[in-house]
């Protein structure tokens, strides 16, 4: 056989199947044996939970719209796009899918065609492999080719996670990652089978003496009818021995291997190990836990809410920008909010229904107007109208 034969040979091995990889291993594309992709990354319970909780949590924030005016941040009704980004989608599935694309590629792509000053018709995440070629025009306009079309940078938006100098596409996790997943994948493929053929056996009955098939299975049969579920001791004649068998050291080991596994993908994905269920060394009380879901928020989550958020932002009209509300992640317990609140009212910095608002109660009329109490509690800034300065409203923007 030909060096070339062999090469046609192994390229026309199929390299689509099924998840779990029962039918067929064609290729080894890591020191594990097991093939990474997409579908079969997920065969891995660490890669789902971590993965999954990227994408629920950013997809679960509501996007805000807002516009910047006289040096005011205004609130925006969110438009149709922004509820609805295409016929078949909601925006948790859309932002869903975003993460879901950067999360495992590294690299997510947003096909929003809007005109200038406008915004977009509609927005829909393309699958990274669906992007065949890249190049920059002589004006700076980056094109990328999907199928036989064509698409500038203004129509499709690129989001990457780490992007190198000079390269067009991000490092992908999956690809990172692909030893340790296969590790993974491969020690879960080695419990299932050995729990699945179940060839083990418990216990050995051993004699030097030459016995029959019959002989054996009635020593068997009898030994089981006497000891099975009794505590009864045990009489052994005729140089009989019992032996138990047990596992190896090796695979006694295999559980730690497996927590390590686990370690190693929330390291990489900067998820606090404690939300995966994963175990080893980090104690966990309400206090810590609650401090780790703001870092998880603060050094997680914000990198990937400010790349989406850029994105979208640059194909709104110019003083537009949308943002991720994190507030539900962040929020303290019912008594530390309150006495938060009360001191921003105290000090002029938030109004009674700005406070209000944040508990999803409905503002009450006067609720716009600023107060300011001083270090004894009496007031020395109040209503309008009163004999006291006062600190305006926040109705309308001030003049400029």
């Amino acid at each position: 056989m030909t060096v070339l034969r062999r090469l046609v040979e192994r390229r026309a091995l199929p390299t689509s199947i099924d998840p779990y990889q029962i039918t067929a291993r064609p290729f080894f594309p890591n020191y594990s044996g097991e093939i990474v992709t997409e579908t079969t990354a997920f065969a891995s319970t660490t890669v789902m939970a971590a993965v999954s909780l990227l994408a629920d949590s950013v997809a679960a924030m509501p996007l805000e719209l807002s516009r910047v005016r006289a040096g005011r941040l205004e609130r925006l009704p969110t438009p149709s796009v922004l509820i609805r980004p295409n016929q078949t989608q909601t925006m948790f599935e859309f932002v869903h899918q975003t993460m879901l694309s950067l999360a495992l590629h590294g690299c997510a792509y947003i096909y929003a065609p809007h005109k200038a000053g406008e915004l977009p018709v509609e927005m829909r995440v393309i699958h990274p492999d669906l992007i065949k070629k890249h190049y920059i025009s002589d004006d700076g306009t980056a094109w990328y080719v999907i199928g036989d079309r064509e698409h500038s940078s203004d129509e499709l938006k690129a989001i990457h996670w780490l992007l190198m100098p000079n390269q067009w596409r991000s490092i992908s996790p999956l690809e990172a990652l692909r030893n340790t997943i296969g590790t993974s994948i491969a020690m879960d493929r080695f419990l299932a089978q050995f729990y699945g053929e179940g060839a083990t056996p418990s216990s050995v009955l051993e004699t030097d003496a030459t016995i029959t098939e019959e002989q054996a299975r009635i020593l068997r049969d009898t030994w089981a009818d006497a000891h099975t579920r009794r505590r009864k001791p045990a009489v052994l004649t005729g140089g009989l021995r019992w032996k138990s068998v047990t596992v190896s050291a090796a695979d006694a080991q295999m559980l730690e291997h497996r927590e390590a596994i686990v370690r190693d993908i929330a390291r990489a994905y900067r998820i606090p190990l404690h939300m995966i269920n994963g175990s080893g060394g980090d104690s966990q009380t309400y206090q810590n836990v609650e401090q780790s879901g703001i870092n998880f928020v603060r050094y997680t989550l914000l990198p990937f809410m400010r790349r989406i958020e850029d994105a979208i932002s640059e194909m709104l009209p110019v003083t537009q920008r949308v943002r991720f509300n994190a507030s539900e992640f962040e929020r303290a317990d019912l008594t530390t909010r309150v006495k938060a609140q009360q001191t921003q009212i105290m000090s002029g910095t938030l109004t009674p229904n700005e406070a209000r608002e944040q508990e999803n109660r409905e503002p009450y009329a006067g609720g716009d107007q600023f107060i300011l109490l001083g270090t004894s509690g009496a007031p020395i800034a109040g209503l309008e109208g009163g004999d006291l300065p006062t600190l305006g409203t926040d109705e309308e923007p001030p003049a400029r």
